[in-house]
């Protein structure tokens, strides 16, 4: 999966990420639980005011089973 696909499906308004958005994306790929450090990571991107650092994010993706290139 493309990044830019990967942020439309996983960012709300200014392309922003949003979590609940970010949950349902990675669940579509397979995803099932979460554990306590991956929450936190996806609530600490969802939380921020400035853009989330795209490699981290993309990090984040493929440990969670998500492949985006």
């Amino acid at each position: 999966m493309m990044m830019s696909e990967m942020m439309k499906q996983c960012c709300g308004k200014e392309g922003m990420p949003d979590f609940e958005k970010m949950k349902q994306f990675m669940q579509s790929c397979g995803k099932k639980e979460f554990s306590e450090d991956e929450m936190a990571m996806m609530k600490q991107f969802c939380g921020q005011e400035a853009m989330p650092d795209v490699e981290n994010m993309k990090q984040l993706m493929e440990k969670c089973g998500c492949h985006v290139s």
